[in-house]
């Protein structure tokens, strides 16, 4: 035997060949009931030839084929021939059968058939016991006729109802476990998303920013080299110190990615401590800078990192944009935030859109990853770029300590 025959052989039972096997087994069962002279509930009412029990049998027996399909229309059906049953005389197997129907009626129906069929026979089987008991004046006939309705009636309902709770709880379940699942994928996307642009922006500052500074410098110690060899050689100083920063940091980072455990304090490179070679490296390439206000110390190590990377960045747009012009970076530490300022002057020949690349993105992406904002534009004959950082509670701590 193949595998995919295998397969098809080992599969879920068609649900009509299933349906047909539970009415086949009914009629069976019912019938040795006949057989036996155990099926007639009402030996006292005229008996009747096999062949008529077997019919009203195989009646109820045959809507059966609909219970997974149409089990309303199946009830129904098998409702007109009990009402037959009664009038010929009440049978077992018939009754038994149709508790399956309401079974099935109340498990595969809709949500309103269902709970109508749980509250519908309670009034009329009491009511029918009770006029049985008085009909009769015997109690014992109206115990007996609640029992047996609520052995073929009651129970079936109330076990479908049992067994519809517990698969709508199943499928409540397999539904928030599946919308859990989406959102954990969803996360798990946005975590991808965001790892991905802070690597971009990472590998943008350390290689594109450096090696936009080392070609500038370059160009400008190939200039200086014959006019100023002293200022070339100077300039070249400036070149090697950035090219071992900018191998310092993609080392740094490369750690970072390596080790999952590494803290940012042990793996990532860049302070405002370190400012200064970046001041020393636009200097070297031409641009005057000019400090205002020193930078606050003890800083928390995102915020100090971000404020170092937009100052790389806005040093290196200054130098590529407006070479040789003086750039000033002002510190501002407020009550909760600190604000940095870095402006240089331009003209309409140093650069038509100074902020066409990514590094004005990466500015303003950097300063919300931390819960802050930036801006950066020009203003007459300035471009200007303006950060906001909130500091955090520890700082915020300290600052109400001292």
């Amino acid at each position: 035997m193949t595998e995919e025959e295998n397969r098809i052989r080992v599969g879920p039972v068609d649900p009509r060949y299933n349906s047909l096997l539970i009415a086949l087994a009914y009629f069976a069962g019912g019938a040795l009931l006949y057989a036996l002279d155990l099926g007639v509930l009402v030996p006292d009412r005229a008996p009747q030839p096999l062949w008529v029990w077997l019919l009203l049998l195989a009646g109820v027996c045959a809507p059966m084929l609909l219970r997974r399909t149409r089990p309303l229309l199946g009830l129904v059906l098998g409702s007109a021939v009990v009402l037959i049953d009664l009038v010929v005389g009440p049978s077992l197997p018939v009754w038994i059968a149709y508790g399956d129907l309401l079974y099935a009626a109340a498990l595969f129906g809709s949500a309103r058939t269902s709970q109508f069929l749980e509250r519908a026979p309670l009034i009329p089987i009491g009511v029918g016991a009770v006029a049985l008991g008085l009909w009769f004046g015997d109690l014992r006939i109206a115990v007996w006729a609640v029992s047996i309705a609520a052995l073929v009636v009651v129970v079936p309902i109330w076990w479908a109802r049992s067994v519809r709770s517990h698969r709508d709880a199943a499928e409540i379940e397999r539904a928030r476990v599946q919308a859990l699942t989406r959102v954990a994928e969803l996360d798990r996307h946005a975590a991808i998303t965001a790892e991905r642009q802070r690597l971009a922006r990472d590998l943008h500052d350390v290689v594109a920013g450096h090696l936009s500074s080392i070609a500038i410098q370059s160009e400008a110690a190939l200039r200086l080299r014959d006019t100023d060899p002293d200022r070339a050689l100077a300039v070249l100083e400036s070149v090697r110190s950035g090219s071992v920063a900018a191998l310092q940091e993609m080392q740094s980072m490369v750690r970072l990615l390596r080790n999952d455990d590494a803290d940012d304090e042990a793996t990532t490179a860049g302070r405002l401590a370190d400012l200064e070679p970046l001041v020393a490296s636009a200097r070297a390439a031409g641009n005057a800078v000019r400090i205002e206000g020193p930078p606050p110390p003890d800083l928390d190590a995102d915020v100090d990192l971000t404020a170092y990377r937009i100052l790389q960045e806005a040093l290196t747009n200054a130098v590529k944009h407006a070479p040789g012009r003086p750039v000033t970076i002002r510190f501002d530490s407020g009550a909760d935030r600190l604000d940095i300022e870095v402006t240089n002057p331009v003209t309409g020949k140093d650069s038509p859109n100074p902020g066409a690349g990514h590094g004005v993105r990466n500015i303003a992406e950097r300063a919300a990853a931390v819960g802050g904002r930036a801006r950066s534009g020009r203003e007459g004959d300035e471009w200007t770029t303006s950060v906001q950082l909130p500091l955090r509670e520890r700082q915020l701590r300290e600052r109400h300590t001292t």
